[in-house]
């Protein structure tokens, strides 16, 4: 997200990468702030999180934010943990699943809407998914949202009578951990989270 971007290098004197697939989207990036004066701290890079094109232990923080679940977050967590320093920041935003959605029942109406959509970690779970990647969470900030889920299925051309199908199915779960409403309004929770790359143990390192 381009505001993403701006918001951070108005706010910092870093050096900044930006990494994405889309050489259409990072040539857009440049275009749009060609006159700003920090765009001279501004790199971009065509490459993709799951082989982060970026060297072993050169970047401070790594930035991830509502893509994730587009991820194969196994090879990405290990790209970022090489990635990064030692004591590095790892700041991840995104949605999470209520502990209860042991099922995940909300990521099957999303496999619906989105074709990209992975899996969304339970809350609790990506958590502990940090931690024995060697990132050890020092701040989580959970607040809930709410989205329409017909609103985002017409937005990516998505099929939204097929989208009816598994929301009537698990109308009774969709209503109890996501406050489902008539319109197809859910709410669900969003976690921002910052973590620390930890150093191995000596035993790790032998």
């Amino acid at each position: 997200n381009p505001r993403y971007i701006e918001a951070i290098m108005e706010h910092t004197q870093a050096l900044v990468v930006v990494v994405d697939p889309s050489i259409q989207l990072l040539n857009s990036l440049y275009i749009s702030h060609s006159n700003k004066e920090w765009v001279k701290r501004l790199y971009c890079v065509a490459g993709d999180f799951n082989n982060f094109p970026i060297d072993y232990y050169k970047a401070d923080m790594v930035v991830c934010i509502d893509y994730f679940d587009l991820l194969d977050t196994g090879r990405s967590i290990d790209e970022f943990r090489r990635a990064l320093q030692f004591e590095g920041v790892l700041f991840l935003g995104g949605f999470v699943l209520p502990n209860e959605d042991i099922e995940g029942i909300f990521d099957e109406i999303v496999h619906t809407i989105h074709s990209l959509h992975t899996d969304y970690y339970l809350e609790d779970d990506l958590k502990t998914f940090l931690t024995l990647n060697e990132f050890g969470v020092v701040k989580v900030h959970t607040e809930k949202i709410s989205i329409n889920l017909f609103a985002i299925a017409e937005y990516l051309n998505a099929d939204t009578e097929e989208l009816k199908q598994p929301i009537i199915r698990h109308k009774d779960i969709l209503t109890t951990l996501y406050n489902l409403l008539d319109d197809g309004t859910v709410t669900l929770p969003y976690m921002i989270s910052a973590s620390i790359r930890q150093k191995p143990s000596q035993d790790e390192s032998l």
